[in-house]
């Protein structure tokens, strides 16, 4: 009987050990885990300065967006995925093509290709007699009216006319003679060179409004009764007198009014595109001129120009109706309104002005020592209008 049961017991045990698999015994065996699912990214969509990434992946797991450098792949951002597993990844766009992936729990994208930025050409300004261009300040480009780049050897006549004592009663700085001569006025070699000068031995210095002696020769040439422009821009390329910091010489390019419309200076005004004094070399100073100015306000006193003496600069001023901006190679250094005493509108900047460059000895503050030199020569490279 003992034998009988112990052969019943090992057999049912073989049994169990052979028996079929069942739903039930199935559910209870371990599961093999699942491979998750490649992350979608769909084509990038690229702007003009952004490339936005977009796609789909398990949900809330973490995205990282990858650009391939070389012989590897770099992380360039990274995002959570949304509770329905999708992401939105925003880049700059590139300089260059580059290919992305995106990297999602474990596994990785296609590659996406992305094109680079296009960068747009720079507009060219359009050229005319003057060279290219100025753009306005409101728009649009100014057209060339008046140019002389000084490439003879005398001063063009046609275009300028020399300030002489003789003729018109008037005389710069101190006892300063205007003159029209080989010293005073001179053209050579694609430059004018305006001089003042001192005489060893003193002249007599004619003028209608009566005659006196001095040693003083200065120089101004100017487009008066020649060419005249109310508003535009009008500009100069100056070097100024090599004596910088020693008081004695003062040179200037302005505008002056070709009639006395609204009476005599300052009533009719007067604009100073760039004024300089060797005694204060450092700036170069442009100023708006009319009845009831306020002075500490219509003129710039922060155009710095340390270089003035040694080298070119450009020197320019746009006349508008309502407004002054005086630039200094390019860069906006002063701007004005004008509020004349008894006036309105525009007045008195609506009439015609020519073109003034001047070269004397100084006065006041700024009287000639004895350190300076007997010349001091103000050298100018072109001069230009557009309106």
């Amino acid at each position: 009987m003992g034998g009988l049961k112990a052969a019943l017991t090992a057999l049912i045990c073989a049994g169990a050990l052979f028996a079929p698999v069942t739903a039930e015994t199935a559910s209870a065996a371990p599961e093999r885990p699942e491979r998750p699912e490649r992350p979608v990214l769909t084509k990038p969509v690229a702007r003009s300065s952004t490339v936005v990434f977009a796609g789909r992946t398990r949900a809330r797991a973490v995205v990282r967006l990858q650009e391939r450098r070389h012989a590897s792949w770099a992380t360039v951002a990274q995002r959570r995925a949304t509770k329905k597993g999708t992401f939105k990844i925003v880049l700059a766009r590139p300089a260059t093509a580059r290919t992305y992936r995106v990297k999602a729990a474990g596994r990785v994208s296609h590659k996406r290709a992305v094109a680079p930025a296009v960068v747009p050409t720079p507009e060219r300004a359009p050229v005319d007699a003057c060279g290219s261009r100025p753009q306005r300040a409101e728009g649009g480009y100014y057209a060339c009216s008046f140019y002389d780049e000084f490439d003879g050897d005398a001063l063009d006549r046609s275009r300028w006319m020399v300030q002489q004592t003789s003729f018109s009663g008037m005389y710069g700085g101190s006892k300063g003679c205007y003159v029209d001569n080989e010293r005073t006025v001179r053209v050579s070699g694609g430059l004018l060179r305006l001089t003042s000068t001192i005489l060893p031995t003193e002249f007599l210095c004619r003028s209608p409004y009566g005659s006196f002696t001095t040693n003083a020769e200065v120089s101004t040439v100017a487009t008066r009764s020649k060419f005249t422009q109310t508003y535009g821009r009008f500009e100069a390329r100056l070097k100024m007198p090599a004596e910088s910091g020693i008081a004695g010489s003062h040179s200037a390019f302005w505008l002056y009014p070709q009639d006395q419309a609204y009476g005599r200076w300052p009533g009719s005004g007067e604009v100073d595109i760039a004024e300089w004094f060797s005694g204060l070399p450092a700036n170069v100073y442009p100023s708006v001129h009319y009845a009831g100015e306020n002075t500490q306000l219509s003129s710039g006193y922060s155009c710095r120009m340390p270089t003035a003496s040694t080298a070119f600069h450009n020197y320019a001023v746009e006349w508008t109706p309502k407004i002054m901006r005086f630039y200094y190679d390019g860069r906006l250094c002063y701007s004005h309104r004008w509020t004349p005493t008894g006036m309105t509108g525009a007045q008195p900047f609506d009439k015609p002005f020519y073109l003034v460059l001047t070269q004397v000895w100084g006065l006041g503050w700024n009287t000639r020592t004895d350190k300076m030199p007997d010349t001091s020569t103000l050298v100018v490279d072109w001069v230009k209008a557009w309106s």
